[in-house]
C-alpha cells in the first residue's frame, strides 16, 4: 500500500511529536521533578509576561479547565502570580515568579539533551534547513488560518447589518427547519 507523502509527513511529524513528548517528559520528571504541562506554560508566561489564562489555553491547545487547574498548581507551588485585570475582574493575567524562573531553568537544563538527540543525526546545515521546512509548514498553516477566517467574516458582517438594519430577528439556517417543523405540528393538531 502506497500513501501520499502529505500523509506521510503528517504520520512522521506525529510520531516525531509523540515521541519527543514521551521522552522529554521522562527525563523533566527524572531529573527537574516537573511535567511537559508545566514546562510549556511556564515558557510561555515567561515569553509572554501577564498573558490572560484563556489566551494561555488557546496557545497551548488545552482547554481552558485544563490551563486553570495547571495555573492553580503553578501558583500554589509559587511558580506564578495572577493578577486581576482592573478593567475586568474576570480576567486574569499570569506572571512567572522567581521560583518559577528557576523551575524552567532546571527543566531546560534536563530537556536539553533530549532536543540534542533528536537531531544527533542531522548536520548544522541539516539542521538548519530542517527548522527552516517547520517554520514554512507553519507559515503556511497560519496562512490557511488567516484565509479561512477571512471567507468566514464577510458573511458574518452582512448577517449582523441585515439585522441592525431591519430591526427584526435573522433566522439562521438551523432555525428555519425547526420552525417549520413546529409549525406543522400546531396545523396538524388543529
Amino acid at each position: 500500500m502506497h500513501h501520499a507523502p502529505e500523509e506521510q509527513i503528517g504520520y512522521l511529524l506525529k510520531r516525531v511529536m509523540h515521541v519527543f513528548r514521551h521522552v522529554l517528559e521522562e527525563r523533566l520528571r527524572r531529573s527537574a521533578e516537573i511535567s511537559f504541562g508545566h514546562l510549556v506554560t511556564l515558557d510561555q508566561i515567561k515569553t509572554t509576561p501577564g498573558i490572560a489564562g484563556a489566551e494561555l489555553a488557546r496557545h497551548l491547545l488545552v482547554t481552558a479547565q485544563t490551563m486553570t487547574d495547571l495555573l492553580k498548581r503553578l501558583e500554589r507551588e509559587g511558580s506564578v502570580e495572577r493578577r486581576t485585570d482592573p478593567r475586568n475582574r474576570r480576567r486574569d493575567h499570569w506572571f512567572l515568579l522567581p521560583a518559577g524562573e528557576a523551575r524552567l531553568a532546571s527543566a531546560r537544563q534536563a530537556g536539553g539533551p533530549v532536543m540534542t538527540q533528536m537531531l544527533s543525526l542531522m548536520s548544522g546545515v541539516e539542521v538548519e534547513a530542517f527548522k527552516g521546512y517547520l517554520e514554512r509548514c507553519v507559515a503556511g498553516l497560519e496562512q490557511a488560518s488567516r484565509d479561512d477566517a477571512e471567507v468566514r467574516r464577510p458573511r458574518a458582517r452582512t448577517v449582523a447589518k441585515t439585522a441592525k438594519s431591519s430591526k427584526t430577528s435573522v433566522r439562521t439556517p438551523r432555525a428555519a427547519p425547526v420552525r417549520a417543523k413546529a409549525a406543522r405540528k400546531t396545523s396538524r393538531a388543529r
